[in-house]
Formats: C-alpha cells, sequence, structure tokens
C-alpha cells in the first residue's frame, strides 16, 4: 500500500459533509484536519449514506496513508483559494509535504462536498532552465485551445525566418498542467524551450481532466481518451494551421506515456500529422502495465507486508474483473473498476497502437529510458517489430527513467522529485529526426 499512491494518479470521489453552518473553506479544512488526527470513523460520518458503502472508514485510511507514505508527512497548511463555477463552488486547500505541495480541491453543491481531488500544485521554486535552451533564440505566447471548454496553453515560436515545424505535446495519465509537473521538474518546458532553441516550434498545453475535472465527475455515461486526450489535440492541429510562422506542413506529435500510445491513434484522425515522436509509450493493455508497477514498486525494499499482499490481491481481482471478455455486456459504461469507466478500459482494449503505427505511411521516432518500471523495455519490443519500416526510428537510453531522466540503479517515485532536465542528447535526437523529415 506504501506505493500504491502512484497506480491511481487521478482520484475523484463523492462526499456529503455535515458542517453546513460553516463555510466551504472551513468545512475543507476540518475535513482535512480530521485526517491528519486519525479520526478516520468520525470523518466517515460526514457521507451520505449512498456513499459510505463505497468509502467506509478503512477506505478513506487508506487513502490518506497511502499519499503520505508517497510524497511524505504532511507538514502543514498553505492557503485556500475558492471560485465559482456555475452551480458550484470550488475551493482549493493548499497544503504542504515533505515531498511536494499538493492542492486539495473540494467540490461543493449547497454546501456539501460532492467531489475531492488531489492534485499537484502549482511549484515554489523558480524553474531554472537547463543550460541547452536559450533564451533569446525564441518567444513564447499565451494561446487558448478548444471550443466548449478552452484550455490555457503556450506557443514556442522561433525567431527567424519561417514557417518552422512544430511539435504538439501529449500528457501522460493524469490531470497534467501544460508543463507535465512532476515535483520541480517540467518535462514539457524542457522539450518546448530546448527545441525552441534549435528551430522548433512546440504547443502546449493544460490538460482537459485539471482544466474541467467536474465534466468528467459528472458524466454519467462514462468518458474515454477521445474525451480525455484526443479531441484537445484535434483542436490544436487546427488552431496551428491559423499561425502564419507555423509549417502547416510539418506538425509532428510528441506523446508521452499514454500520449505515446494515443499517437498512432490521433495520426489516424487527422491528415495533418507529418510524423509521431513516442516517448515510453506503452503498448499494452493499460491494467497489466498497472499490475506490473504495482508489484515493482511494492517489492522495492525486497520485501512485502500482509497489507500490501492483501492490496495486491484486491487490483488482481479488479483486474480479473477487465480481463472478462464480456466486460461491456457484465457492467455499466460508467462504472468504475480500478477508479477508470468501464467505457474507458473498453475503448483502450479495442485499438492496437502498434497495429495502427504499422498500417499508417507516417515516420515515427520512438523513444524509451531502459530504467523506466511504468513503461518497459516489453512495450518497446512490440514497437521493435516495426523495426524493419524504413521510416520507424527506435531509440533505447540506458540511464533514462520513466520521465526520460538520468539516474542509476532501479527507478523510484522518489527520484521523480529530485530536480533535474531531460538531457541534451534527447532534445538533440528529437531534433535532428524532425529536421531530417523533408
Amino acid at each position: 500500500m506504501k506505493r500504491f499512491f502512484w497506480v491511481i494518479l487521478f482520484l475523484l470521489f463523492l462526499f456529503t459533509l455535515a458542517f453546513a453552518q460553516d463555510t466551504e473553506e472551513k468545512i475543507a479544512e476540518n475535513f482535512i484536519n480530521l485526517l491528519l488526527e486519525g479520526r478516520y470513523e468520525e470523518a466517515s460520518t460526514f457521507f451520505d449514506d449512498s456513499v459510505k458503502a463505497l468509502i467506509p472508514s478503512s477506505k478513506l485510511q487508506e487513502i490518506w496513508e497511502s499519499i503520505n507514505n508517497q510524497i511524505g508527512g504532511f507538514k502543514g497548511f498553505l492557503g485556500v483559494r475558492a471560485e465559482d463555477s456555475g452551480i458550484y463552488k470550488i475551493v482549493y486547500l493548499t497544503c504542504e509535504f515533505s515531498l511536494m505541495d499538493v492542492d486539495i480541491k473540494f467540490v461543493f453543491f449547497n454546501k456539501k462536498i460532492v467531489g475531492l481531488l488531489f492534485q499537484q500544485a502549482p511549484p515554489r521554486k523558480v524553474y531554472n532552465p537547463p543550460s541547452y535552451v536559450n533564451l533569446d533564440s525564441f518567444e513564447e505566447r499565451d494561446i487558448k485551445i478548444g471550443k466548449e471548454l478552452p484550455l490555457p496553453g503556450k506557443l514556442v515560436i522561433p525567431k527567424g525566418d519561417g514557417p518552422f515545424p512544430v511539435v504538439i505535446l501529449v500528457h501522460g495519465s493524469g490531470p497534467n498542467d501544460m508543463d507535465e509537473s512532476i515535483g520541480p521538474n517540467k518535462i514539457f518546458r524542457d522539450l518546448a524551450w530546448g527545441l525552441g532553441s534549435i528551430g522548433i516550434a512546440s504547443l502546449r498545453y493544460d490538460k482537459r481532466t485539471k482544466v474541467y475535472p467536474e465534466r468528467f465527475l459528472e458524466s454519467e455515461e462514462g468518458y474515454t481518451v477521445m474525451e480525455e486526450v484526443i479531441e484537445d489535440v484535434i483542436y490544436a492541429i487546427e488552431f496551428l494551421k491559423t499561425i502564419p510562422e507555423i509549417d502547416r506542413n510539418k506538425i509532428f506529435i510528441l506523446g508521452h506515456s499514454l500520449g505515446g500510445m494515443l499517437a498512432p491513434r490521433i495520426a489516424d484522425l487527422s491528415k495533418d500529422v507529418s510524423g509521431l515522436i513516442i516517448m515510453a509509450g506503452a503498448t499494452r493493455f493499460l491494467e497489466d502495465l498497472i499490475w506490473e508497477q504495482l508489484n515493482y514498486l511494492v517489492m522495492l525494499d525486497g520485501k512485502i507486508s500482509e497489507e500490501e499482499e492483501a492490496q495486491l490481491k484486491l487490483v488482481e481481482s479488479e483486474i480479473m474483473k477487465l480481463k472478462d471478455e464480456n466486460l461491456t455486456q457484465k457492467y455499466a459504461p460508467s462504472m468504475t473498476i480500478l477508479e477508470i469507466p468501464v467505457k474507458y478500459w473498453a475503448d483502450l482494449k479495442s485499438h492496437d497502437p502498434v497495429e495502427i503505427l504499422d498500417r499508417l505511411n507516417i515516420p515515427a521516432l520512438i523513444m524509451q529510458g531502459e530504467r523506466d518500471y511504468q513503461v518497459t523495455i516489453k512495450d518497446f519490443e512490440r514497437w521493435g517489430r516495426l523495426s524493419s519500416k524504413e521510416n520507424i526510428t527506435l531509440k533505447l537510453y540506458p540511464k533514462l527513467n520513466h520521465l526520460f531522466m538520468e539516474g542509476e540503479g532501479k527507478s523510484t517515485p522518489e527520484e521523480y522529485f529530485k530536480e533535474g532536465h531531460i538531457p541534451e542528447y534527447v532534445i538533440r535526437d528529437i531534433g535532428e529526426w524532425i529536421l531530417g523529415n523533408k
């Protein structure tokens, strides 16, 4: 359980709270104080009867303890802010933990909590660009993409004579910001600024699940990666075609992790994609990766506790549901398994990224860190089945982890919170490949 937090990155739960006489900000603080005092049974009495069966005190304790185990102990409240969102009131309670700051997002309706999300807070530490970034070689513009659900983003345009090739950066799992920030690290900013320094434009933006999480919470029919990821990439492509400085014949998709898995599917939907950069793109079923990750994490210290063994059995029972050939007949689309709707699981299972890329006549650069425990060599080997195709390039990096940052020995979640940058040779490999595609 001590590392289970990393298996489920996006947690949404329904709550009802009894302190109607307090402000929403005070209710949020009271709730967290009860968790800090270990009064889980008392905290569970805040739940509506319809929710108690789903989140008993033992489940609440498991969630809170797993978060503390992964990002260090709670150190204090940093602040609170609130905003109105239609009929809802949103409260962000920013908390400091040993390894990172967390925004605990509460969604209120009539002073009752109907949604809860744990997400990384904006970093307090100033980002220090890597040495290969030349800030004088490009400009960065604030932009918005999307229609009904616009997303804030950044467009990097190199200085000089265009038009320039451009890369759309597509996030991995979870409610990521435009920099794909993890702890002090900003993977997508490294990529955008690094590529901008060598004459390649880029577009990055906050993920829809970060900006509009309530839309996913309220979904009665479930959702898929179309709503989570793909629709916004298509909007980004259309947006870039209107920018004079962009070469509309050289629009590339760079997908990391889940984004890498979905990159061939995006190219299959858009005739405007010139090529793909797939960084740690999964090729196997998501539930197989989750099972592999969880086993890796609980065995990092060389032993497994009874509590961890029980957690493994619980996850295994959920995975067995996903292995059922009659998944969609047995369960409603909006029913969640491992916190993800059945509709989402079924959709992913119906699209094999390797098969899609194999039938597409499109160049691809496929990159993998050898120390990556989240997406592993097994996935890279499946991509390797396409190595005989002239337009497919595969790169394996011995020192890199899932974030494409260097390290030694076994990779751990804790190393994600050590400040670092994507190495210059990764930026150079991407840049040379893009500029070499005429």
